[in-house]
C-alpha cells in the first residue's frame, strides 16, 4: 500500500510537471503566428508604399509629355553632391531615392531626394546635414570658377565652406542687384566667375521661392558650367499612407509644381546660358 501511494504521488507530480511544461511551451510558441503575421503585414505595406510613388511620378512625367527618365531606387551620386562644394562635410551616411534625369536641348540635368548624415566631432552622434531635394544641371555657358549661395541665417554652419573659398581668392558679394535676395542670402564667388551673368532675376526668384518653401534652408552653387540646388524638405509629399486616402490632390499638385519649376529652370538656362 505504501509503495502504491508513492507511485500515485510520483505520477501526480510528473503529470503536474508535464502540464506546466506544456503550458510553458504553449506560451513560448503562441506569439510566433502573430510575429509572422506582423512581418507579413509589414512586407505588404512596404510593397504598397514602394509602388505608390513610382506609379504617381511616372504618370506625372507622362502628363508633362517629357523625355525624363525615372528610377525609384536610384539617386544623385555622392561625387556629384560633393563637387557642388556647398556642404562642408564628407557624408558618413549618404542615401536617397526617386532619381529623375533628362535633357532639354543639349542641357543635361538630374535630381533626387537625398539624406546626408555626418558624425559630430563633439559628441560623436550622427548629425543630419541635409534631407531634401538635390538638383544638378550641366549648362553650355563656358565659365571658370565657382560661386556658393547660402542663407544668411545658416552662416555659422558654413564657415568651413567660406574659408575654403576665400583661401583661393574668393570674396563675398555685397550687392547682386536684387535687394530682397541680398537681404536673405550670402554669395561668395571667385574673382574670375561671371556672377552677374549667372544670377539672373529668374534664378534669384527661384531661390527666394524655395527659401520660403523650405523654411529658409535652400542652398546653391555654380561650379564652372554646373549649377546645383539643395532644397531642404524632409516632408515626403508622395509618401503613401495606409491609414488615410492617398488621393490627396494637394500633395500631388505640390510635387508636380516643384518638378515643373525645376524643369522650367532648365529651359531658362537653355535660352540664356
Amino acid at each position: 500500500l505504501f509503495f502504491m501511494s508513492v507511485l500515485v504521488l510520483l505520477l501526480l507530480i510528473i503529470s503536474i510537471a508535464v502540464g506546466q511544461l506544456a503550458i510553458f511551451v504553449l506560451k513560448l510558441f503562441l506569439p510566433i503566428p502573430w510575429v509572422l503575421l506582423f512581418f507579413l503585414f509589414k512586407n505588404q505595406v512596404n510593397q504598397f508604399k514602394g509602388g505608390f510613388k513610382p506609379l504617381v511620378v511616372q504618370l506625372m512625367l507622362r502628363y508633362m509629355q517629357s523625355d525624363l527618365s525615372y528610377q525609384h531606387q536610384s539617386f544623385v551620386s555622392q561625387d556629384s553632391f560633393e563637387r557642388a562644394g556647398i556642404f562642408p562635410v564628407h557624408p558618413e551616411v549618404y542615401k536617397g531615392e526617386d532619381y529623375i534625369m533628362g535633357r532639354v536641348g543639349t542641357l543635361f540635368f538630374e535630381l533626387s531626394e537625398l539624406k546626408i548624415l555626418k558624425r559630430s566631432s563633439i559628441n560623436f552622434k550622427m548629425v543630419q546635414w541635409f534631407d531634401g531635394l538635390f538638383f544638378h544641371l550641366n549648362f553650355d555657358h563656358k565659365a571658370t570658377g565657382r560661386m556658393v549661395i547660402i542663407p544668411k541665417k545658416e552662416r555659422q554652419h558654413f564657415i568651413a565652406t567660406f574659408k575654403g573659398l576665400t583661401k583661393y581668392g574668393a570674396y563675398e558679394v555685397d550687392e547682386t542687384g536684387f535687394s530682397e535676395f541680398d537681404r536673405l542670402f550670402l554669395v561668395y564667388t571667385d574673382a574670375t566667375y561671371p556672377y552677374r551673368e549667372m544670377l539672373t532675376k529668374e534664378r534669384t526668384d527661384l531661390l527666394l521661392h524655395y527659401y520660403a518653401l523650405a523654411r529658409q534652408k535652400v542652398y546653391a552653387s555654380f561650379v564652372n558650367n554646373h549649377f546645383y540646388v539643395a532644397i531642404n524638405e524632409p516632408r515626403n509629399l508622395l509618401e503613401a499612407s495606409i491609414f488615410q486616402s492617398n488621393a490627396k490632390f494637394e500633395r500631388i499638385l505640390a510635387y508636380y509644381r516643384e518638378l515643373n519649376t525645376l524643369t522650367q529652370l532648365v529651359h531658362d538656362f537653355n535660352q540664356t546660358a
